[in-house]
């Protein structure tokens, strides 16, 4: 099953997403989100719900969402 890690560029407010494939074949998405409301567009889900599953893309975007909120709550 794929993998992915994520990181967070704070000062532009950017979501990075790398995914790594069984075969290591590797993608980068990235998006952005808003500092204030912590709301965010990923584009890409359906493509990857196809790919990878639904369940599978909820729990990336579970730990997106935490990474997110555990950023912007010293801001509020």
């Amino acid at each position: 099953m794929a993998s992915f890690r994520l990181e967070l560029d704070l000062p532009n407010n950017i979501v990075l997403v790398m995914v790594t494939e069984d075969d290591g074949s590797e993608h980068d998405y990235q998006f952005d989100f808003d500092p204030r409301s912590g709301r965010y567009e990923f584009s890409e889900r359906d493509l990857l719900e196809r790919d990878f599953g639904a369940e599978w893309v909820e729990e990336m975007d579970e730990a997106v969402r935490k990474a997110i909120a555990g950023a912007i709550a010293p801001r509020k």
